[in-house]
């Protein structure tokens, strides 16, 4: 059994988690990679000079991606 980290949520944030948890879970089989992405995941994993991002950088890119 887990231990409990320490922290206690509210009672709204106890719901907003529960409901983020089913809609994930509700829509789970929807978040698939094709064939195709799956295979440039392993191309591109595969590559020993492959270049490696921060998360912060990757977070970046990703705004910019979505304007």
């Amino acid at each position: 059994m887990n231990k409990p980290c320490g922290r206690s949520l509210s009672e709204n944030d106890q719901d907003a988690a529960g409901a983020a948890l089913i809609d994930y879970l509700a829509h789970r089989d929807d978040m698939r990679l094709s064939d195709a992405q799956l295979a440039e995941v392993r191309r591109r994993r595969s590559d020993p000079d492959r270049k490696l991002v921060s998360h912060a950088e990757a977070k970046e890119r990703l705004g910019r991606l979505a304007g």
